[in-house]
């Protein structure tokens, strides 16, 4: 995988997954997808949640303008980040919404091997009313659907005409301004995967 580029221009896009762990501080891409017939470019930042580098994670948070919160549905220290993480953005951003979408990753793992209870994960996003993905990036379950479920919760945020860089709260930072699901104009924004 590349590492954070110091040209924004020189982001890589990738679409690989490795089964070697390597636990990142920060790593950027930038992605053109196309989203209910229109153009978006995404500008992801990949901060593994790295406890060590907390003002860097916090100024990311406060800059978002979407977040794709992912755990692990084996490891459920990971579930209870995600709730800590979500209150802390709002926190951060001063709002009481902002654009998230949950993913469970390792969905595809036998379930004698799953440590977190999906009913829970449900309920809390169902009454934080929050997107909720079972996802495997292994085997590239709902993968594409996270990000375009997010592009979709920041255009509702951000509607046509909408400042993707000046309104508090969503997927990332940097962008053209929001436009409507129809519209064939490019929107960009940076999203925050945590």
């Amino acid at each position: 995988m590349s590492k954070v580029a110091a040209d924004p221009n020189e982001m890589q896009e990738l679409d690989e997954f490795t089964n070697d762990y390597d636990p990142t501080i920060e790593e950027n891409y930038r992605k053109h997808i196309t989203v209910d017939n229109s153009n978006t470019t995404v500008n992801i930042i990949d901060t593994a949640g790295q406890h060590e580098y907390t003002a860097l994670r916090d100024q990311h948070l406060k800059d978002g303008k979407g977040f794709l919160l992912v755990f692990a549905c084996n490891d459920r220290a990971t579930w209870e980040e995600i709730k800590q993480l979500r209150d802390q953005i709002l926190k951060l951003k001063d709002t009481k919404r902002v654009p998230l979408v949950v993913c469970g990753n390792k969905c595809d793992l036998p379930e004698e091997q799953l440590e977190v209870d999906d009913n829970a994960v449900t309920s809390f996003c169902s009454t934080s009313k929050i997107p909720y993905l079972k996802t495997s990036a292994k085997e590239n379950i709902n993968v594409t659907e996270s990000f375009h479920t997010l592009v979709r919760e920041c255009r509702r945020y951000f509607p046509v005409g909408g400042d993707l860089n000046n309104s508090g709260g969503g997927g990332g930072r940097g962008g053209q301004g929001g436009r409507g699901a129809g519209s064939k104009k490019k929107t960009g924004f940076k999203c925050a995967i945590l």
